[in-house]
């Protein structure tokens, strides 16, 4: 079947994860601490974040968890044991100090231009909060790319569910056969099964071709790879 459109992860996908949420969660628990060493280690070690390095570890909920899943995890060293309040917290926060360090991959308009020269609808669907998202889109220049964006609080749910792929695909009113849901962790590649799109890994996120490949119909290394192969799949 010819592919028609393409669902983007966010992080790790269209923009570098490391270089832009390590720095961010360095900010967002020393402000989260304010000041306290303690508390300041015990956020750092609920979320797998190296203080020292400023690295965020391997299997961190940071890297495929949603933001609620983030929050969950903080709440307990930030003196309040209401979820709400705690995510409206951490979500401001993360929006904030992801601004100051967000980076794109230097190739990520290119590919994208080479996408719609190709005629193929494109929207983002990401585990982190839809304000996050718009935020981000904007800062890069790249909103308008997008028909569809949706975060883990949009009412679709969150990936590994197929709700946010799904909702894409009535969207554009196409059968999923014909979407591509394209992301750098095996969340994002399991709502794509679920949602019986072709689903392509990207190792330009925080996991290897190895985990990925199990999940996925096609693992490249980043999106620059994908008018290539998408014109390859139609061909």
């Amino acid at each position: 079947m010819t592919i028609k459109a393409i669902l983007f992860d966010k992080d790790g996908t269209l923009l570098d994860f490391d270089a832009t949420f390590a720095p961010a969660t360095a900010k967002v628990l020393a402000a989260l601490a304010d000041g306290d060493t303690k508390r300041k280690s015990d956020l750092a070690e609920a979320v797998d974040f190296e203080l020292d390095s400023g690295t965020i570890k391997p299997g961190s909920v940071l890297v495929a968890g949603s933001l609620e899943n983030i929050a969950e995890a903080l709440m307990p060293h930030t003196g309040t044991d209401d979820l709400a309040t705690c995510l409206e917290i951490v979500d401001a926060l993360y929006v904030k100090y992801s601004l100051e360090s967000l980076a794109a991959f230097p190739f990520l308009e290119s590919a994208l231009d080479e996408l719609a020269a190709m005629g193929l609808a494109l929207g983002v669907a990401t585990n982190d909060s839809e304000e996050a998202a718009y935020a981000h889109l904007d800062q890069m220049g790249i909103r308008d790319r997008f028909g569809f964006i949706a975060g883990y609080d949009s009412g679709y749910g969150e990936k590994p569910q197929p709700g946010m792929v799904s909702a894409f695909v009535e969207h554009l009113r196409l059968t999923p056969d014909e979407v591509m849901m394209v992301g750098d962790s095996p969340h994002d590649l399991k709502a794509g099964n679920a949602a019986k799109t072709i689903s392509v890994g990207v190792t330009s996120g925080g996991a290897t071709a190895d985990q990925l490949a199990p999940f996925a119909d096609y693992v490249i290394d980043s999106i620059e790879g994908l008018p290539a192969l998408v014109a390859k799949h139609n061909s």
